[in-house]
């Protein structure tokens, strides 16, 4: 079974804090700033700000870790784990509860936005079912979570503290699966973002040391969508991990075209199911990998800059 080596782990972590450092010297940049959910990543992202810190202590470049606890009606555990992780990773700790601003945009807006939102899809002659319609919803509460986080939380701080740089906590795993919010729970520098969470990360997270309750917990968004992250997925991390290297590795592109779907190969030891659903939520996830598309001069065929005549 796949599992990185520990001078592998060593290996990235050096370079995932040297890395970070050198890019706040290049830039001008004195704080870092983490979402501390009281998840796996954001620990790691904690652990890994921590080492940079002390690596720019070495240099006397001033350089400090700030941790973000941010409750909208979370679960009381995960407040607790945030903080945990904030103390063992010795960042400083910024508490913004965002539960009475979401309870007022949910009771003031909400409704009457998807009122006329459904409007305009049954005019449209793509009204939703019921159980579809209920789905939509919990995403648009959980998304509007999210990039109030980002709103009110990571951004505005970093702003305030007029150096700040926000850290992003997204992992390989649900990269595949679009498995985050536009807008919202992302960030201007990753460090996990191509490192897998079933396979890789959790042995990370032991070697920083991270608190072993964190590394044990369920995984959770936190946004109150579903039971847990791997509901919402259908699929283990690990399984998830596997799953998607074995397609890759048999010629299924994650950015391709859906007609992948029509002959996707065998994955011994998987429900074919759950192969097809995890390939489906990549396929369909494309569009928010691939970001804004702009178009360019060329396609919309005016001249490029060079060539224009002032």
């Amino acid at each position: 079974m796949y599992k990185l080596k520990q001078d592998q782990i060593a290996e990235l972590v050096k370079r995932a804090t040297e890395s970070l450092y050198h890019y706040c010297v290049e830039n001008n940049l004195h704080f870092l700033v983490t979402g501390s959910s009281g998840g796996l990543d954001s620990a790691i992202t904690l652990g890994l700000a921590e080492r940079a810190c002390k690596l720019a202590e070495a240099e006397n470049y001033k350089l400090v870790s700030v941790g973000l606890i941010m409750p909208c009606h979370s679960k009381p555990d995960a407040e607790r784990l945030g903080r945990e992780a904030i103390q063992k990773f010795n960042a400083k700790e910024i508490k913004i509860d965002l539960s009475d601003v979401y309870d007022f945009i949910e009771n003031k807006y909400l409704d009457p936005i998807e009122s006329s939102v459904l409007e305009i899809r049954r005019d449209a002659g793509l009204a939703p079912d019921d159980a579809t319609l209920a789905w939509d919803q919990k995403i648009v509460h959980g998304n509007i979570k999210a990039r109030s986080r980002m709103m009110l939380g990571t951004y505005n701080v970093a702003r305030l503290l007029g150096s700040g740089l926000v850290l992003s906590t997204d992992n390989q795993s649900e990269c595949w699966m679009a498995f985050w919010t536009h807008h919202g729970d992302v960030g201007d520098f990753g460090m996990i973002q191509e490192l897998l969470k079933g396979l890789e990360l959790f042995d990370v997270a032991r070697y920083l040391e991270v608190p072993a309750e964190i590394v044990s917990a369920k995984p959770d968004d936190g946004l109150a969508i579903a039971g847990g992250d791997e509901d919402q997925l259908g699929a283990t991390y690990p399984n998830l991990d596997t799953i998607m290297i074995s397609l890759i590795q048999k010629g299924f592109d994650v950015n391709g075209s859906r007609e992948q779907l029509k002959s996707l190969p065998v994955i011994e030891g998987f429900d074919q199911k759950v192969v097809e659903s995890l390939a489906r939520r990549c396929l369909n996830g494309a569009h928010k990998r691939r970001g804004c598309l702009n178009l360019s001069r060329k396609e919309l065929g005016i001249a490029d800059f060079k060539k224009i005549v002032l």
